[in-house]
């Protein structure tokens, strides 16, 4: 199956892009990065592709549409590739950095990556047949015994426990697209739309309770989210605007709307928090915005950019290129042209 990047603004294929409104502008103009700030060329697999990152930094996943591809940090070499379902749609870490999880659209199991070893382990239900389909990001609790699924198509909330209790589908106000959790474990931070994507949503879980508890509006097709490092802030990226919303949670306000180049699908946060990555795939742009300032600092052209992550250290950036990774200089980045 081809996937246009063209065609992935209004694409029926949800796990291309989930949800679609009109979409117009750009972030407006940002000094270009130099293209030396790239390291590195990496394939990897068939696009769209989506990445993770160790807690340890020493190894970055790629998982493409039926391959997942395993790159040493220190070298920016791979380290194996291994074939999966294709139209993968989430992936995550392990707290501790042992396993590896991804899902696929229309999948109902959980794939297990064990790091140790590069291998697959046994596939792990997630949820009742009746659920298939629709599935996208996922977030693991900080204990490692909870991961939190988005459901879109089927206006679901799944808590999926691994250590052998039972699973839970929750129907949220919201419908969710793609989620976080806090530091502490008591909340997850979840976007997404209701039945019209304009305006978007923020929806807060509190686990304890297994109760939703607030709703706060963002711009239209909320798509990625973020928290800062004290996840004390949500950074939300939503696809109509095109715009990056900055939420405090206590007091539970956008505190700022940072416009950002057309079609944002990949966000990620600088380990200390000062800096974020926006990969907009449409206008073919990663930019890095300062997050003090709330402005565009700089921009590299990236075509096909779908995905980003950032290296625990601060040194490395990652974007998915088409079928590529790219590995970034975060100095070069963040570096005042």
């Amino acid at each position: 199956m081809g996937f246009s990047v063209q065609r992935t603004a209004c694409s029926a294929a949800v796990f291309v892009l989930a949800g679609c409104t009109g979409m117009s502008g750009g972030g407006g103009t940002a000094p270009p990065v130099a293209q030396s700030a790239i390291l590195a060329t990496i394939p990897a697999g068939n696009a769209p592709v989506l990445l993770a990152v160790l807690p340890d930094g020493q190894r970055i996943y790629a998982a493409g549409d039926g391959t997942l591809t395993v790159i040493d940090a220190s070298t920016n070499a791979v380290v194996t590739t291994l074939t999966i379902n294709p139209q993968t749609t989430g992936i995550a870490t392990a707290p501790d950095g042992s396993r590896v999880y991804f899902i696929s659209l229309f999948s109902i199991m959980l794939k297990v990556l064990d790091t140790a070893t590069n291998t697959l382990l046994p596939d792990v239900t997630m949820f009742l047949e009746r659920l298939r389909g629709g599935f996208g990001r996922m977030a693991v609790a900080p204990d490692g015994q909870t991961i939190y699924i988005a459901n879109k198509a089927n206006q679901a909330f799944g808590v999926m426990n691994l250590t052998g209790s039972r699973s839970n589908i929750l129907k949220p106000t919201v419908w969710p697209v793609d989620m976080a959790v806090t530091p502490d474990g008591k909340t997850v931070v979840s976007v997404g739309c209701k039945q019209i994507c304009t305006p978007g949503f923020v929806q807060l879980f509190d686990t304890a309770s297994q109760l939703f508890t607030q709703e706060i509006q963002v711009d239209g097709n909320p798509y990625r989210v973020v928290l800062s490092p004290d996840g004390t802030r949500a950074y939300v990226a939503n696809l109509t605007g095109p715009s990056v919303s900055f939420v405090d949670l206590a007091s539970r306000t956008v505190t700022q709307t940072v416009r950002v180049p057309v079609q944002p699908t990949g966000l990620a946060v600088a380990p200390d928090g000062a800096t974020l990555y926006v990969a907009s795939q449409t206008q073919g742009l990663l930019s890095v915005i300062d997050v003090a300032s709330a402005t565009v600092r700089a921009q590299l052209a990236v075509p096909q950019a779908r995905d980003v992550v950032a290296t625990p250290d601060g040194r490395r950036v990652y974007v998915s290129s088409g079928n590529r990774v790219l590995a970034l200089d975060a100095q070069a980045l963040a570096a005042t042209p």
